[in-house]
């Protein structure tokens, strides 16, 4: 079942698109297990049920999916504009539990994401492992948004001009907006649960080297990490071949 319509934010103070997709029998005989699917750069709430097979995903494996709208935010509160971040990471999965027959477990709470999504889901589980405790991540951007950032500060241009509204004027890289960074702080805290990483790019994606670069750097820290690159670009094509490879991963 695919339910599409919208949900008030306190956060964004504003009504804003999302879909649910529920297993077809969907009821309050058990909690479920539930998925947050956040969009790519060029996208919206209603990607995956358009264009991958997540319906059948969520017949076939008893799993609620949940996907918001955040615009071309990459799940940051922006410096000029809205709090999307804050809205994805915490008051998204709170209304959820009250209006969704969910589980509340870590470990049946997963979030997944492609492209910026999927730098989005990194970031929401590397900062809330609390809540989110498995974490899919198709070909994900902005890896190394430090590194990005001060290039184009050196060369005074950027691919991306949302990233001033985003990042500010100065193009800088936040301490809870860096990738690296937060995995580097939760690594280090033996006293804080670790998500579990599921990490997955196309062969002939063009993010394949930050991709691969930033597995190897995960490597050596103490995460439960499945790295693996398919066929594909970066397209739908491949994003539902890791969304079929992740869920059979989540167990």
């Amino acid at each position: 079942m695919v339910l599409r319509g919208s949900v008030y934010s306190n956060t964004l103070g504003m009504e804003t698109g999302l879909s649910v997709i529920t297993p077809n029998d969907y009821g309050q005989a058990k909690r479920y297990r539930v998925c947050y699917v956040l969009h790519g750069l060029c996208g919206g709430n209603a990607d995956f049920s358009n264009y991958t097979m997540l319906p059948y995903f969520a017949y076939d494996k008893d799993i609620l999916f949940l996907c918001p709208e955040v615009q071309r935010s990459f799940y940051t509160d922006t410096d000029y504009g809205m709090a999307y971040f804050r809205y994805v990471c915490r008051e998204l999965p709170h209304l959820a539990k009250l209006v969704f027959n969910i589980s509340a477990r870590r470990e049946d709470t997963a979030v997944i994401g492609c492209s910026m999504g999927g730098y989005g889901a990194l970031k929401c589980a590397l900062t809330a492992p609390e809540t989110f405790g498995v974490c899919g991540a198709l070909a994900p951007g902005c890896l190394f948004l430090k590194e990005y950032l001060e290039e184009c500060r050196q060369k005074k241009e950027i691919d991306f001009p949302d990233f001033y509204g985003i990042f500010g004027k100065d193009l800088t890289c936040q301490p809870e907006n860096d990738i690296i960074y937060l995995s580097q702080q939760l690594a280090a805290d033996p006293k804080r649960e670790k998500p579990r990483l599921f990490i997955s790019v196309g062969e002939q994606d063009w993010l394949l080297a930050d991709n691969r670069r930033f597995a190897d750097f995960l490597r050596p820290l103490p995460f439960d990490m499945q790295y693996e690159e398919i066929p594909g670009e970066h397209d739908f094509y491949a994003f539902n071949e890791g969304i079929k490879r992740f869920i059979s991963w989540w167990k």
